[in-house]
C-alpha cells in the first residue's frame, strides 16, 4: 500500500511539470480595476514612493473619472511632493464630486505651505462647516492664532480640538506653550504632561515640559524631562543644551559643558550652546576659555547680544576694563537690558 502511493504521487508530480501553464481570464469591471490601481497606490504611499502613488491614483481616476478618494489622496501626494497647484486642483475636483472636510484641510495645508494666511484660514472654515467635529481644522486654525500672536483665541480653537479629540497630544502640546506665552507657566506644565501621558515619544514636548519645569525653578524636574526627550531622540541637541543649562543653575558645570559639548558634536554652529558653554566657563572662573567661546558665537551670530554680556564679563575679569564697556554697551543696542545694568557706574 505504502509504495502504491509513493508511485502515484511520483507520476503525479511528472505529469505535472510536463503541462503548459493554465491561463485563467478574468474579467474585471472598470471600477473594479480602478479600487486595485488606488489600492496599489495606497501602499506605495505607505512605502513613500509618491510619483509611483500618482501614477496609479491616475489610473484609478482614468478608469472611474468619479473616484472623490483617488482625486483627495492624489491630491495629498502631489502635496507631500510640494506640488501645491497641482494637489489644490484636486482638492477642487474632490469637492466637486461631493465636499469633503479632509480636502478642505488639503487646501488649508497647501495656502499654508505658500505663505497665503488668509486662504488657509478660510478653507479651515470650511473644513469645520462640512464637519464640524473636524478636529485638525481647529487644531491649525489654534497654529495660525499662534503664530498671530492671538494666545487667546488660539487657546479657544485647541480647547476645541481636545473637546472632539481627548487624546490630540499636538494640540496639549502647543495649548501649552500658547498658556506659556501668557506666563502661566503651571497650565503650561499641566498641558506638556497631558501631551506626553497621550503621547509617550513626543519628545519635544518633553523638552518643552523640561523647559517650563526650568522657569519655575524647577531644575530637577526639568533635567528629568530633558532625560527623557533624549532617551527618545539622541541627537535631539536642542534638548541637550537646554539640559546643560538646568545643569549649570544646579551647580554641575562639569555636567552642563559636557551637554553643551554633545550639543555642539551634533550641530557645530549652535550658537546658543556655544554661549551656554562660555557661561559655564565664566561659572568656572576660566575667563580665557569663556571668552575664547564668547568670540566664536560673536563670529557666527554678531547679533548675539548675550554673548557680548558674556564677553564683557569675560575681559572685565582679565583687566580689559575698556573692552568689557564696549560689549556691555553693545549689548544694550541689541536688546539686552543687562548690558546697561553692567555698564551703568562701570563705564563712562
Amino acid at each position: 500500500m505504502k509504495t502504491f502511493l509513493l508511485i502515484s504521487l511520483t507520476a503525479l508530480c511528472l505529469y505535472g511539470k510536463a503541462q503548459d501553464t493554465v491561463k485563467i481570464k478574468t474579467n474585471l469591471t472598470p471600477e473594479q480595476e480602478a479600487e486595485n490601481a488606488y489600492n496599489a497606490a495606497l501602499e506605495l504611499v505607505a512605502k513613500k514612493d509618491l510619483n509611483g502613488a500618482i501614477d496609479n491614483f491616475s489610473k484609478a481616476i482614468s478608469l472611474n473619472p468619479n473616484f472623490d478618494k483617488a482625486f483627495l489622496n492624489r491630491g495629498y501626494a502631489k502635496y507631500n511632493s510640494k506640488n501645491n497647484d497641482a494637489a489644490i486642483e484636486d482638492f477642487n475636483k474632490t469637492n466637486a464630486i461631493k465636499p469633503n472636510a479632509e480636502a478642505f484641510f488639503g487646501k488649508a495645508q497647501c495656502f499654508y505651505a505658500q505663505n497665503k494666511k488668509d486662504s488657509c484660514e478660510q478653507n479651515l472654515d470650511k473644513s469645520i462647516a462640512t464637519d464640524a467635529n473636524f478636529s485638525k481644522a481647529y487644531y491649525m486654525k489654534g497654529q495660525l492664532k499662534f503664530e498671530s500672536q492671538d494666545y487667546k483665541e488660539a487657546i479657544s480653537n485647541y480647547d476645541k480640538a481636545l473637546a472632539i479629540n481627548p487624546d490630540y497630544a499636538y494640540a496639549y502640546n502647543d495649548r501649552a506653550s500658547a498658556k506659556k506665552m501668557l506666563g502661566d507657566e503651571t497650565a503650561a506644565i499641566s498641558d506638556y504632561e497631558k501631551a506626553v501621558v497621550s503621547d509617550g515619544q513626543l519628545y519635544f514636548a518633553y523638552n518643552n515640559l523640561g523647559s517650563a519645569k526650568r522657569n519655575k525653578g524647577d531644575n530637577a524636574g526639568a533635567i528629568q524631562a530633558y532625560n527623557k526627550a533624549i532617551s527618545i531622540k539622541p541627537d535631539y541637541y536642542v534638548a541637550l543644551n537646554n539640559r546643560g543649562v538646568a545643569k549649570l543653575n544646579s551647580n554641575d558645570i562639569a555636567g552642563a559643558i559636557a551637554d553643551f559639548d554633545a550639543a555642539l558634536r551634533i550641530k557645530s554652529d549652535y550658537v546658543s550652546a556655544m554661549n551656554n558653554m562660555a557661561s559655564a566657563y565664566i561659572k568656572k572662573q576660566d575667563y580665557k576659555a569663556a571668552l575664547d567661546w564668547c568670540n566664536k558665537t560673536i563670529s557666527l551670530d554678531p547679533k548675539a547680544g548675550a554673548a557680548y554680556v558674556n564677553r564683557g564679563i569675560a575681559k572685565q575679569m582679565l583687566k580689559d576694563e575698556e573692552g568689557a564697556c564696549h560689549d556691555w554697551k553693545k549689548a544694550n543696542e541689541l536688546g539686552m537690558a543687562v548690558g546697561k545694568s553692567y555698564s551703568d557706574g562701570l563705564c563712562d
